[in-house]
């Protein structure tokens, strides 16, 4: 896992939460040990985002600046720098999540993505 600087989650190509450290936890107001019975989805502000996220990230984007939102609800933009690799032949993203701001909301104007090559497996991925 990441070290503890910046909010860090591993996830399966499903969206569900494998691993996160505490900075993630305290970031979204999970408990370690609840992490593994919630989906990356669950942190998303708008469902929109969501959606972007999932059908540009599965291929190309590796970095996204998005409005998350914590287990209260309170939203917050941030950045998202993931990566997949491959473990014992399973697909694993790895997120990296930045706090920039607490500010009015904005969603026409807040979101953007940086598309980059991503690791694709030899099948096709689905989260």
């Amino acid at each position: 896992m990441k070290s503890e600087k910046s909010a860090f989650c591993e996830i399966n190509v499903h969206g569900r939460l494998l691993a996160a450290n505490q900075k993630f936890c305290s970031l979204f107001g999970y408990k370690a040990q609840e992490v593994e019975w919630h989906y990356i989805r669950d942190i998303f502000r708008y469902s929109k985002d969501w959606t972007a996220f999932i059908h540009k990230a599965t291929s190309k984007a590796a970095h996204y600046i998005v409005r998350l939102k914590n287990r209260k609800g309170r939203s917050f933009m941030a950045s998202i720098s993931r990566d997949a690799i491959e473990i014992n032949g399973r697909i694993v993203y790895r997120n990296t999540f930045q706090k920039i701001k607490d500010s009015a909301e904005n969603p026409a104007k807040d979101c953007s993505l940086t598309e980059q090559e991503l690791y694709e497996p030899q099948a096709s991925i689905a989260l």
